[in-house]
């Protein structure tokens, strides 16, 4: 049921051509799929609640981390644009800030303000909206590295930010709490990083179907309707929070608690709910603000409640899902129009009873912290089983069993939560527990503080065993990313998967979108060529020998030898690391050629083939020196000579 969708990464320079090539602009500032790509109508559900024709607006997400008052800032905003020629205008500016090509949602180190001039200074209707305004850790409100006010990151700017996303951890209820936010239309995404989280969010607008219509709708408030939520309940940054100490707080348990938590006595996450609550100034909410807003949960996981499937994408479930689209229409008519008795018809009395439960918000809740998504629940434990067996005789279970209420999603008196605050000493930022990162290196010897906070060029820290090296990488790591370094820009390699899934399990408390790159140099090797094969002579699907398979290619080459194959695979290895060896140069041509034909390559050509191609191809070279701006290597030592060229 969705009408106009955001294209996602649009500033990517791969993503923005793929963009030009399938895309036509439509005439109204929007665009669609050019007809070759478009699905064949044989093939199309037809359905008065599905549109004919889906539109698109360019979009792109940029993480901008930067210092700013002594503080790392840390904030995600959606740049949006009417046409090609201001996108491209941003995308040539950002490329010389920075790495725009490594992810599709760039981290640049562009403060928030001046990617709002640029944006603006980019065509008379494009805008910024700043993404998931509450989340912990990259957000302009954010707890972690946020700022207390809309002004304060966007400056002599702000009046130019005329809309925000709520994100899927907070809904209008919550937001309506801070009258600093009443300025601004509250608008609700999908945060789709997969196809099937399409539609979890939506906004609502009454207004024509154009980039200028919508763009008027949100700037003047003329035709923004409202929006359709994800319960923020659902949402991995609701609550407070240790998700391996299995601690979960809401605020006025958090503030009771002086922030910390009892398991590991470390300051715990303190989620969107929190941060709503210091920073809202209202208990009540005036009318006059409110605007009309739905609260769904995805039709799948819906229908795999009510079928009693585990996995919300089983078979079951997808088939279900398609035939009551067939049938009813779109997810959203299904949720917000339909009339009991179609689903009744289509769907049965759990479906109907279900969707009744939803647009009431009688629904069954756990609560999302510390990245970990919470799950909605229609029926109660065991009400399924009831509800089926009571259907046979017509027994309404609806009527007799007492169901939840919610009100809102706000449960607490935001005045006690501040009253409690105060008396904690919450309030005063010189009595709070700083963050880990801003802690002084506790724990550190002179000379171990020193490597962890070295700011030169290349640096090398030589100690025997059990001395903390690998400790040392991991809070040189957090060092680097509290300065602000961009963790997508860091690499740490090893020599072992153990090795690897140490230093892992070791930075596992970062989130997953802080967390550096963490492999052996062979898995980077193989990432190399995985995304460019074409450049290293191979197809997508290449095959990596085993050593047995090895042997079969060198005995279908020396088809007049019986012996010593092992020795002269042992030699070919030799070569490929940088090792003086007799090989025969013909023979070692020869495998080779052999390798390619067949679209093979063996264990050697993980650091090989990098090296050998970014000799003769400046492509590559940059291509591969462009990946990261940090590099630590454990266990340097052990290197060998073409391992020291590809590092």
């Amino acid at each position: 049921g969705i009408n106009v969708m955001g294209t996602g990464d649009c500033i990517h320079p791969g993503w923005q051509e793929e963009l030009a090539e399938k895309l036509e602009p439509c005439g109204n500032g929007l665009f669609r799929l050019k007809s070759e790509y478009r699905l064949d109508e044989s093939k199309r559900l037809k359905h008065e609640s599905i549109p004919d024709e889906i539109y698109f607006i360019l979009t792109g997400e940029v993480s901008s981390i930067y210092k700013e008052e002594g503080k790392v800032r840390k904030v995600h905003n959606i740049c949006v644009f009417p046409d090609m020629e201001s996108l491209t205008k941003v995308q040539n500016r950002l490329d010389k800030a920075g790495n725009i090509r490594s992810d599709g949602r760039p981290i640049l180190g562009v403060k928030s303000r001046d990617m709002l001039s640029m944006v603006l200074e980019s065509g008379p209707e494009s805008y910024i909206i700043p993404a998931h305004i509450w989340t912990p850790w990259f957000s302009v409100l954010g707890s972690k590295s946020g700022y207390d006010s809309i002004e304060e990151c966007y400056g002599d700017l702000t009046s130019e930010i005329f809309a925000v996303e709520t994100g899927l951890s907070s809904d209008p209820e919550m937001n309506w709490r801070c009258s600093f936010l009443d300025q601004f239309r509250l608008v609700s995404n999908s945060d789709a990083h997969s196809p099937e989280k399409l539609g979890r969010e939506a906004n609502l607008f009454d207004t024509e179907l154009s980039y200028t219509g919508i763009y008027r709708a949100l700037k003047y408030d003329s035709g923004f309707s409202g929006t359709i939520e994800f319960y923020p309940e659902e949402g991995k940054y609701h609550y407070d929070g240790h998700r391996n100490c299995g601690v979960m707080w809401d605020p006025l348990e958090t503030v009771k608690h002086g922030g910390i938590c009892p398991v590991c006595g470390k300051p715990v996450t303190k989620g969107v709910m929190y941060r709503v609550a210091e920073l809202g100034d209202r208990s009540d909410v005036p009318e006059k603000i409110k605007k009309e807003f739905y609260s769904i949960t995805q039709l799948p996981d819906f229908l795999a409640e009510i079928m009693g499937q585990k996995n919300s994408s089983s078979v079951k479930v997808r088939n279900e899902y398609l035939r009551l689209i067939r049938e009813l229409g779109s997810e959203f008519h299904i949720y917000l129009e339909s009339e009991k008795a179609a689903l009744q018809a289509s769907g049965g009395e759990l479906l109907a009873e279900g969707v009744k439960r939803l647009r009431e918000g009688k629904v069954h809740l756990s609560r999302g912290f510390d990245g970990e998504f919470g799950f909605v629940r229609v029926f109660g434990e065991g009400e399924l089983d009831s509800f089926r067996a009571s259907s046979l005789f017509n027994d309404n279970v609806a009527e007799r069993q007492e169901l939840p209420e919610r009100s809102n999603s706000v449960d607490f008196d935001i005045n006690e939560f501040k009253k409690l605050a105060a008396q904690e000493g919450e309030a005063h930022p010189e009595k709070q527990v700083p963050a880990e990162n801003d802690k002084a290196d506790s724990g550190l010897t002179e000379e171990q503080s020193s490597a962890v906070n070295y700011s030169g060029g290349p640096c090398m820290v030589v100690a025997g065993p059990g001395a903390g090296k690998t400790f040392l990488i991991v809070e040189r790591i957090r060092r680097l990313v509290a300065d602000g370094v961009s963790p997508s820009g860091i690499a740490v390699l090893t020599f072992s998967n153990k090795a690897a899934g140490e230093l892992r399990e070791r930075l596992g408390d970062m989130p997953a979108e802080s967390c550096p790159y963490v492999s052996t140099i062979h898995s980077l090797g193989l990432d190399i060529i995985r995304k460019n094969p074409e450049s290293f002579g191979l197809a997508g699907d290449f095959i990596l020998l085993n050593d047995e398979e090895r042997l079969f290619i060198l005995k279908k080459i020396l088809t007049d030898k019986t012996s010593g194959f092992n020795a002269l695979l042992n030699k070919i290895s030799a070569c490929k690391q940088g090792g003086e060896t007799d090989i025969d140069p013909l023979l070692f041509d020869e495998y080779n050629r052999t390798l390619r034909e067949g679209n093979f390559i063996d264990v050697d050509d993980l650091v090989y083939l990098p090296c050998l191609k970014s000799e003769s191809s400046p492509e590559v070279r940059d291509a591969v020196a462009g990946m990261f701006t940090h590099l630590f290597i454990d266990e340097f030592q052990d290197i060998n000579s073409l391992q020291y060229t590809f590092i």
